[in-house]
């Protein structure tokens, strides 16, 4: 990743929040208020403008609504969106990760936390979100390991929200919140910090 790269940039606070924000809608199946967290997440996580970001959450939410259904999800297609995605990310910043891979990578992870729904034995899971991380960023997997089990750490609470009934003021939404925040915490100092990226 390059030095000057608008990836290295996002506000981990705030990323957070539209991380869990995102989880919310998704299992509300509110699709229009996915897309708007997504515009949002988006911008933040990879310093698109405003239109950009539009496009990009386009794109992500259709993959999303391809991948929503269960059991009758379309695997193939969610994944044809996140390389358009990707394809977009690289082209718009001149980053060097491989497309096809970014995007089936990011997909499996999808599919690893659906299978590990609301386990807490989830080393799959942090694995799938190191190997994205370590392509889409240029690190190495060891380096990311903390960012990538904090992050299922949040998952993990959102998934325990949804088997609780989904309460809007549920604690537990304020714990994977958090989490995520710590969890970008550690992934931005990573990635500013590392001389492999």
């Amino acid at each position: 990743m390059k030095a000057d790269s608008p990836m290295r940039k996002f506000d981990p606070r705030r990323l957070a929040h539209y991380e869990k924000e995102n989880y919310v809608a998704y299992y509300q199946k509110d699709w229009p208020k996915l897309l708007r967290v997504s515009v949002g997440m988006i911008r933040e996580a990879f310093g698109f403008s405003f239109l950009q970001a539009v496009y990009a959450a386009y794109l992500v939410a259709r993959a999303e609504i391809a991948f929503a259904p269960f059991p009758e999800n379309d695997v193939p297609l969610a994944e044809a969106y996140m390389r358009r995605f990707y394809a977009f990310l690289k082209k718009t910043h001149a980053e060097d990760f491989d497309v096809e891979r970014a995007a089936k990578l990011e997909v499996n992870w999808w599919i690893i936390h659906r299978r590990l729904f609301a386990k807490s034995e989830n080393e799959e899971l942090v694995e799938a979100l190191m190997s994205l991380c370590t392509e889409a960023y240029g690190v190495a997997p060891d380096l990311v390991r903390p960012a990538a089990v904090l992050r299922a750490q949040g998952m993990l609470y959102s998934d325990l929200w949804v088997n609780a009934g989904k309460a809007p003021d549920s604690l537990l939404l304020a714990q994977e919140e958090e989490v995520l925040f710590e969890s970008y915490v550690l992934l931005k100092n990573v990635i500013t910090h590392s001389p492999n990226s």
